[in-house]
Parts: structure tokens; sequence; C-alpha cells
């Protein structure tokens, strides 16, 4: 009985070893989400944010999310301290997650929200 067991839980093991681990779309829109919701720009006076279109990439387990959102001011990131201009601006996000992780983010085509500066 002991055996057989034993034997059991190798066959087990051994079909778990070499799985890739998968990623939904979904759960890659939420980890998209999530940063956009976290990022400075929108924390500092961000709202209304919406999820408009999804593009599947070439490689496994990797999708462009795009995001609209307005802002009370004009500028980016956090401009806690800096004089702005109080003007409604819309904004628009580009997030790219790979593998559950997000590893490009565009704001506007002009603002890296990774580095949290201008593109040149």
């Amino acid at each position: 009985m002991k055996r057989m067991t034993v034997v059991l839980v190798l066959i087990l093991l051994l079909s778990c070893v070499g799985q890739e681990k998968t990623y939904t779309e979904e759960d890659s829109l939420k980890v998209a989400q999530k940063f956009v919701l976290n990022s400075p720009t929108y924390k500092y006076d961000g709202g209304d944010l919406k999820h408009i279109e999804t593009e599947p990439l070439k490689c496994p387990y990797c999708w462009q999310f795009t995001f609209t959102f307005t802002s009370s001011h004009a500028g980016y990131g956090d401009r806690s301290g800096q004089m702005v201009l109080q003007v409604i601006t819309s904004h628009t996000a580009k997030v790219t997650v790979e593998k559950g992780k997000v590893t490009h983010a565009v704001l506007d085509d002009e603002w890296d929200m990774m580095g949290q500066e201008m593109i040149e």
C-alpha cells in the first residue's frame, strides 16, 4: 500500500514539472488597471478610468491595454507643490502586460509611466 501511495505521489509531481504558468487576459487587465490607478498622475487628480481596448501581442500571455481617464490639472506625475493649471485634461494610457507583469506603460504617447519622465 505504501509503495502504491509513493508511486501516485511521484506521478502527480512529475505531471506538474515543466508546466508553464498560464496568465489570462482578464487577470492581466486587472494588473494593468491597478497599475494605472496607482500611477502618480492618476493618484494626484485622475478620475473616470475606462478600459477602451485590448490588443493581443505576439508573445505568449502578452497584451497591450488602452485606458482613458481625465485629470483636473495639466501635467503628469505627482504635481504636489508645483504651480499647475486647473483644466480638465483627457489622457490615454497604453499599458503592456507580459506574463502578469507590467513591462511598458506610456501616457499620451509622451510620458513614461514607469520611469516618471517625458519621452524624448
